[in-house]
């Protein structure tokens, strides 16, 4: 079977499932469990699109509840049976353990108890099972396409809501002086949610639109692009706004011809600036300046003074999501952080902000390293294509590994890319107990994995060439 035995060279599918006669053979990925990964993937549309909060009856039932634990019961069954592979990413283990360890331990000491514990219970454990679903169960790279295209149509859905909701009018009202778009749901209805969620697909439709030759994939990455960027600049959130540049200095950062890219962002930008509402370009130039209404930046001042006060007064943290009872306690205000280094600062502690911040550093060092990992690989594949005594068969894997590699290499950009977007996103916002960061660290997780995985087939086929 192609999960317990070598995969041959010859007739050998990308996943490795197929095998043909003969002495030489490639070590095969872990078989796909079809049922097991559709109940995943159906957990992690339903999720990202809050099913839960579309139907009465699917609350009633507790759907998302229901679905969530039979993934995750799936996923141990899964891993029981093989242990799932993490490469070099033991660190960000170790991290995630420690951060956990800080938050139980505020648990007992929080300023507000019952929040404490159902923001614990409902949020940072429910989300935490996420890493634990993608480390289990994207164990190949065609399980990491199928999850991500899950992923990316999540978003695709919740946009294009918003955007049917801008052309129609019903998902569009003033705020802050300007009309700014909303998300359909409770969990995106904040314009800065939605701006922010939207954000999430940008760094995958930006390093994975190359890298694909089906027009029907180009396109729905199109699509995706599309119905985002609208939601950005129409939730009319300077926050997003931000990590829009953020991302293209991203891009800019990993490209290879950074002139190039340079012009064409100007002209890019130049023609935008040409065809939008001139409330909205008003407001991303408030950033730096007079808001059009509102006051929200001198709240966001008091929000800041009143945290680095309660800080000062709580080094070790008020406990998980007690800020705002403390801060209305002492100052008769009850507004949170906005703002997620003070968010976990306050709320953990300054041993809580080293643990996070050293999680996430950790991560980003993850997709570094896979990076420079596929890459030294598809190097080594570059030099066995050029082997004059490759057969047809022997040539069309190297080609279809090579691939696979290639688009590995993107998602680790674009996983760097999310992460990057949240922190700046962070510097006005409060997404410690949000999904953002359990999905970055099962994708650092899978893609280490991968790298172990994929090395072994490299130096399979080396040897396979070397021995003629």
């Amino acid at each position: 079977m192609a999960g317990e035995t070598s995969t041959a060279v010859l007739g050998t599918g990308r996943d490795g499932s197929n095998q043909a006669p003969g002495p030489r053979r490639i070590p095969p990925y872990p078989r796909l469990n079809t049922f097991y990964f559709l109940v995943f993937l159906a957990f992690v549309v339903g999720r990202y699109i809050d099913i839960g909060n579309r139907m009465d009856i699917l609350a009633t039932i507790r759907f998302e509840f229901l679905l969530g634990g039979s993934a995750v019961i799936l996923a141990s069954i899964q891993a029981a049976g093989r242990k799932p592979e993490i490469g070099q990413a033991k660190p960000i283990l170790v991290l995630i353990a420690l951060l956990f360890v800080a938050m139980i331990f505020q648990l007992p000491f929080a300023a507000d108890p019952p929040e404490a514990q159902r923001v614990f219970n409902d949020r940072v454990f429910k989300f935490a099972l996420l890493t634990f679903l993608i480390c289990a169960m994207v164990e190949t790279p065609i399980a990491m396409k199928l999850f991500l295209a899950a992923f990316l149509f999540s978003i695709f859905y919740i946009t294009l809501e918003s955007v049917e909701g801008l052309i129609s009018g019903g998902l569009v009202w003033e705020n802050q002086g300007i009309q700014r778009l909303h998300g359909a749901v409770p969990m995106y209805g904040h314009p800065n949610s939605l701006g922010g969620v939207a954000m999430g697909s940008l760094p995958f439709v930006i390093f994975y639109f190359p890298r694909f030759r089906n027009l029907i994939i180009k396109g729905g990455l199109l699509a995706v692009a599309t119905t985002s960027i609208i939601c950005v600049i129409y939730s009319g959130s300077r926050t997003a706004y931000l990590g829009l540049l953020s991302l293209v200095f991203w891009w800019w950062f990993q490209s290879n011809n950074k002139g190039r890219f340079a012009v064409v962002m100007l002209i890019c930008g130049a023609g935008a600036l040409a065809v939008l509402p001139d409330e909205y370009i008003e407001r991303f130039k408030s950033i730096g300046g007079e808001e059009a209404e509102g006051h929200s930046k001198e709240a966001r001042i008091v929000i800041l003074q009143d945290a680095m006060t309660i800080l000062q007064e709580n080094p070790l943290g008020v406990g998980v999501a007690s800020f705002p009872a403390v801060r209305r306690a002492r100052f008769n205000r009850s507004q949170d952080t906005h703002n997620l280094y003070l968010e976990v600062a306050t709320n953990l502690g300054v041993q809580g902000l080293i643990v996070f911040m050293a999680l996430v550093g950790a991560m980003m060092v993850a997709f570094r390293r896979t990076t420079f990992a596929f890459r030294r690989q598809r190097k080594r594949l570059a030099r066995l294509a050029r082997h004059g005594g490759l057969t047809p068969g022997a040539r069309r894997f190297i080609t279809a590994h090579d691939n696979d590699l290639e688009l590995l290499i993107a998602t680790a950009q674009a996983g760097a890319g999310f992460i990057l977007i949240r922190l700046v996103l962070g510097m006005f916002g409060m997404d410690l107990y949000e999904i953002y960061w359990w999905f970055a660290a099962g994708l650092a997780f899978a893609l280490s994995g991968l790298v172990v995985r994929t090395s072994r087939r490299t130096q399979a086929i080396e040897q396979m060439v070397a021995s003629g």
